[in-house]
């Protein structure tokens, strides 16, 4: 039965009852205190006219306190009735006439079935949606499905980890599924996944590295686990930085690489032009974006001010990425480093840093093995105690956003001319970073995004462990057409290089005519390159 229903069958019975009580007390005072002998009935009529506030007849006005005081409570019942007991009984109704329709199936055929939401796969979900892509999202929360449905997105009501919700989300017709749940439940979901259709592709995000081969045992095709990649990318760019030999770079083809590098203050080529530092003169190198303070800015120019916190997008000879790289940084081979947060990401930052002989320390609130120090990186004491002073770089890895940037705010407040490094939880707060003062930022959601769309698309994403996305496009729908007349020339995205005939062009200006098979090359942000690769699958 309806929840409208019981309430009324309820309420009407406990109306009766009130009123029936009401009356054997009205009927009693009216003979034992007023001193009259009206009947029963005429008892019962006055409760009844003075609970829907019709009057009261014959009976009024009554001569003894007794009697009115009951009167009076009678008719604050009246509002009792209205205000409380009338919203009890239809609330539902306006609910279920007011609340969009909640999606219990889908009738959608080669589509990628996402379980469960978190931020990770919206990212996904926003690649999806730019290109046009079939997928549905299977969520167990009915309130957090009435969200997504308000949002616009496609959902499907269910357990993820039930058999039956995966065959109303129609996964038996399903192109792949991808399981970002707590690490506990995808093993089950998995498996569910797998009874409903045994040859689906699936993969599967977890934070537990070392549930990798149980997932598989399971059924997985894939299991990622983006913030161990994550913590080895901000090893990696420390290393880069402070051992240049260790060529931080992406491989485009040949001997050719993309490579971003940070301008610190005590780089040498800190408040220079990018004529004047020497980042021009090499021929087979070109800088093909400047990134500073949240703004990209794609083919910068000779005059462009490079000051400290600057990053380069620099695409060229891998030879001549290690010598600008000793053109930038400034060799330390006493190298320390501040890591704020011992969880997944902070403690792979650790091992990578250890296992590269890095000098490092470690805070944390909480008094584990492997924490140096105890307590709240936002303090400039415990920062100091950790030597921070000293320290090459400063890296923040804490779970919350606003605590990491305020951790980068003190930092960067204590030590001018440190590297600092972030990690964020959420992609809006990676300009609030940049503007505490990190030099390099990396998003986990970005991140996780950029490695799902890999898998599930099939495509090849470059650099999704960057803070810029690198995607390798052909020149099909370009052939013919100068660079400044395409899509590729408008803002935050920049071509950083073209593979044609087995050889990599560097050089591309507004001039340049593509060729029909040319591999393209674009970096750019998330939304940009989103609409680059959303243009080629639409």
């Amino acid at each position: 039965m309806e929840l409208w229903k019981k309430r009324a069958i309820k309420t009407a019975v406990a109306v009766v009852s009130l009123i029936f009580v009401s009356s054997f007390v009205y009927h009693y005072v009216m003979i034992t205190v007023e001193g009259r002998s009206p009947s029963y009935f005429n008892s019962l009529r006055a409760v009844v006219e003075t609970y829907t506030g019709t009057g009261y007849g014959a009976d009024s006005p009554w001569d003894t306190p007794v009697a009115n005081i009951l009167v009076t409570v009678m008719d604050l019942s009246t509002f009792l009735l209205v205000f409380i007991i009338l919203p009890y009984v239809f609330q539902p109704v306006l609910s279920e006439v007011l609340s969009p329709e909640v999606p219990e199936s889908t009738e959608k055929t080669g589509h990628t079935v996402i379980c469960g939401y978190t931020e990770r796969t919206r990212k996904l979900v926003e690649e999806f949606e730019n290109r046009r892509i079939e997928y549905v999202v299977v969520v167990d929360d009915e309130e957090r499905t009435i969200e997504l449905v308000e949002e616009e997105l496609s959902v499907v009501h269910g357990d993820p980890s039930s058999a039956e919700a995966l065959r109303r989300a129609n996964v038996g017709e399903a192109k792949s599924v991808v399981v970002d749940t707590d690490d506990s439940e995808s093993a089950s979901v998995v498996l569910a996944v797998k009874e409903v259709n045994p040859g689906v592709r699936v993969i599967v995000l977890v934070r537990d590295t070392s549930l990798e081969k149980y997932l598989k045992y399971a059924g997985a095709d894939t299991v990622l686990t983006p913030r161990h990649l994550l913590g080895k990318r901000i090893a990696e760019r420390i290393e880069a930085e402070v051992r240049p030999r260790l060529t931080d770079s992406v491989d485009i083809g040949g001997d050719y690489g993309v490579v971003e590098l940070s301008v610190m203050d005590e780089s040498p080529v800190c408040g220079k032009t990018l004529g004047e530092s020497g980042l021009l003169d090499y021929p087979d190198m070109t800088v093909s974006a400047v990134w500073k303070n949240g703004e990209f800015v794609p083919a910068p120019s000779p005059e462009t001010p490079l000051g400290s916190h600057t990053s380069l997008l620099v695409t060229g000879h891998k030879e001549s990425l290690r010598e600008m790289e000793k053109l930038v940084y400034t060799v330390d081979t006493e190298a320390r480093v501040v890591v704020a947060g011992f969880g997944e990401v902070g403690s792979t930052v650790i091992e990578n840093l250890r296992f590269a002989d890095t000098d490092c320390a470690v805070i944390d609130l909480e008094e584990i093995e492997g924490v140096d120090i105890v307590g709240d990186a936002t303090e400039e004491e415990v920062l100091r105690e950790a030597g921070i002073e000293e320290a090459t770089a400063f890296v923040s890895t804490v779970q919350d956003d606003d605590v990491a940037i305020l951790s980068v705010l003190v930092a960067r407040e204590l030590v001018s001319d440190i590297d600092v490094i972030a990690r964020v939880n959420h992609s809006e707060n990676e300009n609030k970073a940049r503007r505490a003062g990190a030099d390099y930022v990396l998003s986990l959601p970005d991140i996780s995004g950029r490695m799902l769309a890999s898998e599930v698309l099939r495509e090849e994403i470059l650099s999704y462990d960057r803070q810029l996305k690198m995607v390798l496009v052909g020149g099909k729908e370009y052939a013919g057409k100068r660079l400044g007349d395409t899509r590729l020339a408008e803002t935050d995205r920049v071509v950083v290089a073209v593979r044609r005939d087995g050889d990599v062009i560097t050089e591309v200006d507004h001039e340049f005519v593509f060729e029909e098979d040319d591999g393209i090359f674009v970096a750019g942000t998330d939304e940009k390159m989103d609409e680059v690769v959303g243009a080629k699958t639409a």
